[in-house]
């Protein structure tokens, strides 16, 4: 596809929502345009790299596949959100769903957190090993999801998540948040084989 049109459809997403914002700063940007852009962010990354990739729109249930490696790759993207309180803002993404009954769809996991620029992304890369290490959880507000990842804005947010929820942040996903360092931008992780 090349990383020039690529940047076209990311610019044409961010001024839309930009256009949109500006006509009702109130309207809720959808998470359909939420996760093209993601995936957009991450398929630039990896054509960067030199990797061919397909989309698969989630009909496969996965959305990238990487050609060269034969690799399916799942991308989450999130907004900073504060589920937990005003003062506590993270990213949050679903691992796997209670009703879910395949966990074999995907190889690696690819976290995309954005602001609310849209311009910013930062990467999450987990393998399917490291994603599915999760514990279950259970959510005041999504009672369907059984494992999720939070990576907390900055450390504040996440001593103060561990202070109000001490059972919600669950112990894997401290570990994610006290080594950031080990899933962002690991794009290495892509080329590792499943167990």
């Amino acid at each position: 596809m090349g990383i020039t049109p690529i940047l076209k459809q990311i610019d044409c997403i961010i001024s839309f929502k930009n256009k949109i914002e500006k006509l009702d700063p109130k309207t809720k940007i959808t998470n359909k345009l939420l996760s093209e852009i993601g995936e957009l962010y991450v398929i630039c990354e990896l054509e960067k790299k030199g990797y061919h990739c397909n989309r698969k729109g989630g009909q496969a249930g996965f959305d990238i596949y990487i050609q060269d490696l034969d690799k399916r790759i799942e991308v989450k993207t999130s907004l900073l959100g504060n589920e937990y309180s005003e003062k506590i803002r993270y990213c949050g993404w679903v691992v796997k769903r209670r009703n879910q009954k395949k966990e074999n769809k995907f190889d690696t996991m690819v976290c995309v957190a954005l602001d609310y620029t849209f311009t910013k992304p930062k990467f999450y890369i987990f393998t399917h090993a490291e994603a599915f290490s999760v514990d279950d959880v259970k959510s005041r507000r999504f009672k369907n999801d059984q494992k999720k990842i939070h990576i907390f804005e900055n450390r504040e947010s996440y001593k103060n998540a561990i202070k109000s929820e001490p059972d919600y942040v669950t112990k894997y996903e401290r570990y994610i948040n006290e080594h950031p360092s080990k899933f962002l931008d690991k794009w290495d992780k892509i080329k590792q084989n499943r167990p």
